[in-house]
């Protein structure tokens, strides 16, 4: 495996123990000790480190070395901005342009976060966690990038997936999921895929916009108590980031269409 190869293995490696809050904030991240943990030698891990911080997900304190940042409420602003101008054209596209297929499968990943919701509902519990909310988050997920996938954007879409990666790390997803929040998410999930169905576009981009709003100040409550607080962040499902790292992959291999292969060699 050449130098370029480990560096990113231990980029991959490294964004994976920040979303899992392995690497918490406040303790300073050794690079010695992360080479040992991942089995690589110290320069592929230096490189991730200087890339990871040049994406904002860690910075150097002269003297003291490197540090997870912190989730600040300007990012999250910006953030939740960014993926309304982007989803919203996005779903108002994919309104237009869905095929049959993708147009049953969008209701199925609304149906299977339904099926979710009511699994959790009959647990009993106050949050939502385990299974349930593993599979909930999946099928939103694979909502979402359904339809940036069928809006033809690559850019939008490793835009948004890149946001949602730094949503996962930053623990901007962490939302109270009991069952009021989860029945108004899911409804208005319902109305957007309702919409493509119907190749409403306008009212798919109302429903998104009215979904990327409200996340957004979900969000917020959820930072703003967290700073009080300063309690653990619970992590995201590996899947969920799985998927994501996935995408971003193949999102950056050049001039391959997204869900293609390459060319065959003659």
């Amino acid at each position: 495996m050449t130098s370029e190869s480990l560096s990113h293995v231990a980029y991959y490696q490294i964004l994976q123990c920040l979303i899992d809050h392995s690497l918490p904030i406040g303790q300073r991240i050794s690079e010695p000790a992360l080479a040992r943990q991942l089995g690589i030698s110290r320069t592929p891990v230096r490189e991730a480190l200087s890339r990871l911080e040049s994406e904002g997900y860690l910075y150097q304190v002269a003297g003291s070395g490197t540090f997870r940042t912190e989730p600040e409420r300007q990012q999250v602003l910006e953030a939740y901005e960014v993926r309304e101008a982007l989803e919203c054209q996005a779903a108002g596209n994919a309104a237009r342009r869905m095929s049959s297929q993708e147009r049953i499968e969008l209701k199925l990943q609304c149906d299977n976060m339904h099926a979710a919701i009511r699994a959790f509902r009959d647990s009993g519990g106050d949050f939502m966690t385990g299974e349930p909310l593993q599979q909930y988050l999946v099928s939103d997920l694979k909502f979402h990038l359904l339809l940036l996938r069928a809006a033809n954007n690559l850019t939008a879409m490793k835009i948004v997936t890149d946001r949602r990666i730094r949503d996962c790390v930053f623990g901007d997803s962490s939302h109270h999921r009991n069952l009021t929040h989860l029945a108004k998410v899911w409804r208005v999930h319902s109305r957007i895929a309702q919409s493509v169905q119907i190749s409403d576009s306008k009212g798919a981009r109302y429903w998104m916009r009215k979904h990327i709003r409200a996340s957004r100040d979900d969000a917020l409550i959820a930072l703003d108590e967290w700073l009080v607080s300063r309690r653990p962040r619970s992590s995201v499902p590996s899947e969920v980031s799985s998927i994501l790292e996935d995408v971003v992959r193949q999102l950056s291999r050049p001039r391959i269409p997204l869900g293609s292969e390459p060319p065959s060699k003659h």
